[in-house]
């Protein structure tokens, strides 16, 4: 009996003979696949590693500027440091002086207040914009009859009626006011004579008026009393002066008049005594009309002493 393979043995070992052919051909071209995608790998990896190569150059070069900057930073960070630590000596040296100034002008000022509060005028400080009155001493407030908390925030014109709000002198019609004759009102609305002063001064940076007042009632007083005495003694002297006119009046009149009416009593008691011849009664008569006219001339010239001396007076 022969060991020959049969047909049907032969075709089964030809398909498995193609079948590793054929998975040795697909095993063979994944290789070349393979081996393709390794060369692709590795000419990338070249590729990148090139560029990590520059990179990390570029980084090197980064960090060594890096490094610099930092230098140089810290350089001008301590040099800041020095300037920021001379710096805050100074703040503190300013702060410690503006604290002294602060004492210093907070001392000036209670010894202002208590100058003003000692003086005896009335001495107020109005803000030029508002009218508002911002400061005031004991002196003034004894004046309007308040306490500063209520004279405080006042409007000027409304203490002193000088004129009304917009119609400032000194503020709105740039006038001056020194010694000016003025009336201040109280706040139970009594009207008080003052005369004031009106000056411009600068407190905390800010320009402000000082308004100084005193009370001249009674000056006013004083002066009115002057004057109805002065009136009493000029209506005396004039009443004087008149009488006196009178008396050289009635002396001139008595002088004029004694000479003529005596010439004139005496010839007409001669002419009513007896006959006289008609020559003797003309010169008689002449006389009597001589006389006659020396009383109207004394009369006249009387009338116009009169008038002229009632024209002196």
């Amino acid at each position: 009996m022969s060991n020959k393979p049969t047909y049907e043995e032969l075709q089964r070992e030809v398909r498995a003979l193609e079948k590793e052919a054929y998975e040795r051909q697909r095993a063979d071209n994944a290789l070349l696949e393979s081996t393709r995608r390794l060369q692709v790998a590795y000419d990338q990896a070249i590729v990148y590693a090139k560029e990590l190569r520059g990179e990390i150059t570029e980084h090197k070069r980064a960090d060594e500027a890096l490094q610099e900057a930092s230098h140089f930073l810290d350089k001008r960070v301590e040099g800041r440091t020095a300037e920021l630590s001379e710096a805050v000596l100074l703040l503190e040296r300013e702060i410690a002086e503006r604290g002294r100034a602060e004492e210093a002008l907070q001392e000036s000022e209670t010894r202002l207040k208590t100058v003003l509060d000692t003086v005896q005028a009335g001495i107020v400080v109005v803000d030029p914009e508002t009218h508002a009155i911002v400061g005031v001493n004991a002196a003034a407030g004894k004046m309007f009859g308040a306490p500063r908390e209520q004279i405080l925030g006042r409007l000027c014109h409304e203490c002193f009626c000088t004129s009304g709000q917009g119609q400032c002198p000194v503020t709105d019609l740039g006038e001056s006011l020194e010694n000016a004759e003025q009336e201040l009102v109280t706040v139970d609305g009594r009207r008080v004579p003052i005369l004031k002063t009106v000056v411009s001064v600068t407190l905390n940076s800010r320009e402000h008026l000082l308004e100084s007042f005193l009370d001249i009632a009674k000056r006013k007083r004083a002066e009115e009393a002057l004057w109805e005495s002065e009136k009493l003694v000029y209506t005396h002297e004039k009443r004087m002066e008149v009488l006196k006119f009178a008396n050289d009046v009635a002396l001139k009149l008595m002088h004029e008049l004694r000479n003529p009416l005596v010439a004139v009593g005496g010839f007409s008691k001669l002419i009513c005594s007896k006959d006289y011849p008609e020559d003797k009664l003309r010169e008689y008569a002449k006389i009597i009309m001589e006389q006659a006219k020396r009383l109207d001339k004394a009369i006249n010239d009387v009338l116009v002493h009169l008038k002229a001396g009632a024209e002196e007076l």
